[in-house]
């Protein structure tokens, strides 16, 4: 796939042509990863739909005769507004899957905008997703720090315009036009990654995908296309303060890659499955707290001190109300984490509020610059004050099958305990792509009322 160019932008572009043309030469490996992450979050999405508001309202999609299905409702509905439903239901908790590679939750908008689509065959909405998710990582490897430095929100933007490409060529749209739609939604984005920790992160998911797909049906009737533009359609990027047009060269003012890699890169690192319903800038810090955990013999600790990098830390964003789901408090969850003693649990709670404060009261958190390591130290209070220490180099490396099975089981596992025999839960050890195939063939389903005395989601659906 040819890459050399004089800018980043035009080398983004030059893979966008290749890979258009090539649609066929999707790596099964990369097929298999869009099947689970899938599946991943139509599982989050049955999840949030069994934990209600605290109100007890449930938010009214209201139905359609015909159409995708708002996942896990009964409801059907035209292909945008159900997008959009299964999109919240998905990330409420935030418990669906990231990919680091791109910066971003990818299967948030791939998955609500291809499944379920009539003129989409599974196995062609999993190539394209496929498909999609190397155009994300490819822009994410561009763009994601510079724009995350900025104030933006890389998520939205990311996979908002993953889901422009991957809408506008489930519609044949020629390679100009599918660019064109591209530059029409740059052209009204904006993402302020300082609403990250409120329900401001919920609308501008639901934005981005509204956006998305006003972009892709407006950009498909439009008679005059400006061509220029168009095949610029990175450009708007620049004014946002990411200087996407930087040479290819090294370019260390920028901390910019010194061009795009020919071949699939997605695959580099598939996506990761979420074993916890929190942020994954803080997945290392709680494995850290995890095995630290692991290493204190008493119960009794007075002060819990961790060392955070700044990228990490850049996302806590302090919550306050004692609820189980608090996604952006990094000291909420590391307490949770040191009192469960493992760095995995689910959105049903396993803890009492007063419980999760008190530990909070103890944890300390130091920011540290982006080259050290991720390092907790424990103080014990059995009468020694013995200080116990642990750093993100001492842990093992983890297997990325294991956890992506073990994710996937955990999630199946919540389904089966909230419903129970009311409702036959997939099973977790079967291939992705059957399991997301059985999740398809039931999300038409309303199983809101097939469990009883459910816990809250905390507004998510208010």
């Amino acid at each position: 796939m040819p890459t050399k160019s004089a800018n980043l932008g035009e080398a983004l572009d030059g893979w966008l042509d290749a890979t258009t043309h090539g649609l066929g030469d999707v790596p099964a490996g990369l097929v298999d990863d869009a099947a689970a992450a899938s599946a991943d979050f139509m599982l989050c999405a049955l999840i949030s739909r069994l934990l209600p508001a605290e109100d007890g309202r449930e938010r009214d999609q209201g139905m359609e005769a015909a159409g995708p299905a708002v996942w896990w409702t009964g409801a059907v509905h035209r292909a945008e507004v159900a997008a959009e439903a299964n999109l919240l239901a998905g990330i409420a908790a935030d418990f669906d899957a990231v990919h680091y590679l791109a910066g971003g939750h990818l299967s948030a908008f791939l998955a609500p905008a291809l499944l379920g689509r009539r003129d989409l065959p599974l196995d062609a909405a999993l190539r394209l997703q496929a498909i999609a998710t190397e155009f994300a990582v490819r822009v994410g490897q561009v763009i994601k720090d510079r724009a995350r430095l900025k104030g933006l929100h890389v998520t939205p933007l990311v996979g908002g315009l993953s889901s422009v490409y991957a809408l506008a060529l489930a519609n044949g749209y020629s390679p100009d036009r599918v660019k064109w739609c591209l530059r029409l939604f740059l052209s009204t984005f904006r993402s302020d990654y300082g609403l990250l920790g409120s329900d401001g992160r919920l609308y501008q998911m639901a934005q981005a995908m509204r956006q998305a797909h006003a972009a892709v049906a407006e950009g498909g009737v439009h008679t005059r296309l400006d061509l220029a533009s168009a095949r610029e359609w990175w450009r708007p990027l620049t004014t946002l303060g990411i200087p996407i047009d930087s040479p290819t060269e090294p370019n260390a003012a920028h901390d910019l890659p010194a061009g795009l890699p020919d071949g699939w890169i997605s695959g580099d690192r598939f996506t990761d499955l979420k074993p916890m319903p929190c942020c994954a800038y803080f997945f290392s810090v709680l494995a850290v707290v995890a095995g630290l955990r692991g290493r204190v013999a008493t119960d009794s600790v007075r002060r819990l001190e961790v060392h955070v990098p700044r990228y990490a830390f850049v996302a806590h964003r302090g919550a306050g109300d004692g609820s189980w789901l608090a996604p952006f408090d990094l000291a909420h969850n590391v307490a949770i984490c040191w009192l469960l003693g493992r760095d995995s649990w689910t959105p049903l709670p396993e803890l009492t509020r007063d419980e999760v404060r008190a530990m909070r009261e103890l944890v300390h958190l130091r920011v540290t610059s982006d080259d050290l390591p991720v390092t907790a130290v424990a103080v014990t209070g059995d009468g020694t004050g013995a200080e116990v220490t642990l750093a993100a180099g001492d842990l093992p490396p983890v297997d990325g099958a294991a956890r992506r099975h073990a994710a996937l089981r955990q999630k199946c596992d919540v389904v089966r305990r909230r419903l129970g025999p009311a409702w036959h839960a997939p099973r977790a050890d079967q291939g992705a792509g059957e399991l997301l195939r059985e999740l398809l063939d039931r999300s038409g389903q309303d199983v809101r009322g097939l469990a009883t005395g459910l816990p809250t989601l905390n507004g998510a659906f208010q």
